[in-house]
This record gives C-alpha cells, structure tokens and sequence, in this order.
C-alpha cells in the first residue's frame, strides 16, 4: 500500500509534529499550508525530499482538486489527516458574522474538502486511513469560542458518519481531540491566563504537539486498529 500521507496545516505546530512523525514511520508526506511560507520552507530545510509543502487553502474546493493533480508522480495518500484549522475568538454579539463563516469555511469545510477529494479514491482502492482533528473546545464551552467550537464539533460529527460509511471499503476514520496543546495557538489563546488555565486541568499540565502526533502515528498505521472512535485526549480537561 501506499505511504504516502497529506497532512494539512503540516508546517506549524501539532500539524509539523505529525509531519515529522509519519516520516519517521517511512512516509513521504505531502503539507499543506496556508499563508507562512517561511515555515513550510523550514519545515523543508529541515526534513528534506520526504517533506513536499503545497500552499492550499482547504476551504476553496478547486484549489484542494488542484492540489490533488500533484500525485500524478506519487502514489495516491493512503493517510490523510485534517489538521488545519484557525481560531478567531470573540463574543458572537459583537463578532462579525464573516469572521464566524471563516471560521466554519476553514475548519470545518477544509476537513469536509479534504476528505470528498481523497477518500472516493480510497474506497476505490479499498484502503485508507482518515484522521481528522477535533478539540476539547467542541465539548467544553468557553466565552468567545462558539464558532471555533462549532466548528470542531461539526468535524467530530462527519467522523463518526464517514467511518461509517467507508468502514466497508477498508477506509478507517476516526477523529483525535486534544485538550490543550502547546502550541502558537495555544499560546495566543492563554495570553496572560495561561497559568490559570494550566491550574484548570486536572493534570496541571499541557499535551506537547508530539504526544498528539504520537496518537495519529498510531491509527496511521494501525497499530491502533480502529474506526469510528473520538479519541480525546488530554489531561483530564476533557473530563465532565
């Protein structure tokens, strides 16, 4: 079977962790990113020909169906893990309803594009994996994050439905949901609270990006051989 892999949002944070680790499991992986090119050329410096960096905004379905045309010199991904998404906190009274559709648009319709350009092959071959990124937010509901909750949960929901529908045609979904992660992201979001937050979780601690990708790495290859499952992890944060 193929090894090769798209990770999405592959150049930055938990993303670049799982980049790094399917490369270690002997995969050529595709990453995608949206804006940074200063990272995707990092990522590259560092991780050489096993790395191929394709500037692609998920939410614009032609442009994920151009992306596709790439794998006309490499086999088609038999992993493909939906990992990039954004976050634009703000009171949902005082938010701009363009920024809630971004929101949406990006995180969960990136998920959703991703996964109608690749998976028909998938079930063609009858082979795959589909590992899509959720969060503790879809569940835990915070001030200021609604439309990145929706978002999340939205994914959660067209995990379990796909693993459904594909499990017949040996196309594994399932969805990892992370509580806190140190991430930009994450750092962003704490500001000046982050010693607050970190005493909220139960383990008084924040998942590394890499214990994340460490959980993807596992269903990738199945070494975890499972379907349907939303995997949350964390420290206790998920809990309740």
């Amino acid at each position: 079977m193929s090894k090769t892999a798209v990770v999405t949002g592959g150049t930055r944070g938990i993303g670049r962790a799982i980049v790094r680790k399917l490369i270690a499991q002997d995969f050529t992986v595709f990453a995608t990113y949206h804006k940074d090119e200063a990272a995707a050329q990092c990522l590259s410096d560092e991780l050489g020909a096993r790395v191929i960096t394709a500037r692609v905004d998920g939410s614009q379905r032609d442009q994920v169906e151009q992306f596709r045309q790439q794998f006309v010199d490499y086999p088609m991904p038999s992993v493909l893990v939906n990992n990039a998404g954004i976050a634009r906190d703000g009171l949902f009274l005082s938010q701009e309803p363009a920024t809630f559709e971004q929101v949406m648009a990006n995180n969960f319709g990136g998920t959703l594009n991703f996964c109608e350009v690749f998976a028909p092959h998938m079930a063609t071959v009858r082979h795959g994996n589909i590992i899509n990124i959720g969060s503790v937010a879809a569940q835990k509901v915070k001030l200021g994050n609604t439309a990145y909750g929706c978002a999340k949960a939205a994914i959660e929901r067209l995990s379990l439905g796909l693993s459904a529908e594909l499990a017949r045609f040996d196309v594994r979904v399932n969805c990892v949901s992370p509580g806190f992660v140190d991430t930009e992201m994450f750092q962003a979001f704490a500001g000046e609270h982050a010693r607050e937050i970190l005493k909220s979780i139960p383990g008084r601690r924040v998942m590394t990006a890499e214990e994340v990708a460490e959980m993807v790495s596992l269903l990738a290859t199945r070494r975890l051989s499972t379907t349907g499952s939303l995997l949350r992890v964390g420290n206790g944060e998920n809990v309740g």
